[in-house]
């Protein structure tokens, strides 16, 4: 008769894994999306938007202008595409999939000057003010 050693860190490696899998499937029921976290500075001349997207392409995200809303939009592929259906996960926290942040600019932008940089995860979108007033005053006439 063989004495089997008991693992406990074995077993609650285990557990974990299937509590995981079945949490991990309602929300991937649920939804797919998440929210990239945003940081807005302005002074005088500029709106920097500085949005954090460690580990999404630059094909995988659009940035786009219109009607005075800017978005910022695009998918991060999940760590599991990356690696063999043999490979074992004890833990994935980093988030995928798709995401939109919509954000409402000023009407006083120059939309044809918007310079948007990627550098060390961070996209960082400029946005240069003009002097233009695209404001009127509207003379009010009794009848």
């Amino acid at each position: 008769m063989s004495i089997m050693k008991w693992d406990p860190l074995k077993d609650l490696f285990y557990m974990e894994k299937h509590i995981d899998k079945l949490i991990s499937k309602s929300f991937k029921e649920q939804s797919n999306n998440w929210s990239p976290v945003v940081d807005i500075i302005e002074n005088d001349n500029i709106i920097i938007l500085s949005a954090e997207l460690a580990g999404v392409n630059e094909d995988d995200m659009e940035v786009n202008i219109s009607e005075g809303i800017l978005s910022i939009s695009g998918v991060k592929k999940s760590l599991k595409e990356e690696y063999s259906s043999d490979d074992y996960f004890y833990k994935i926290e980093s988030v995928s999939g798709k995401f939109c942040r919509s954000f409402a600019i000023p009407a006083n932008i120059n939309t044809s000057a918007v310079k948007a940089l990627l550098k060390d995860g961070v996209l960082k979108i400029i946005l240069q003010k003009t002097n233009k007033q695209n404001s009127k005053t509207i003379k009010i006439k009794s009848e």
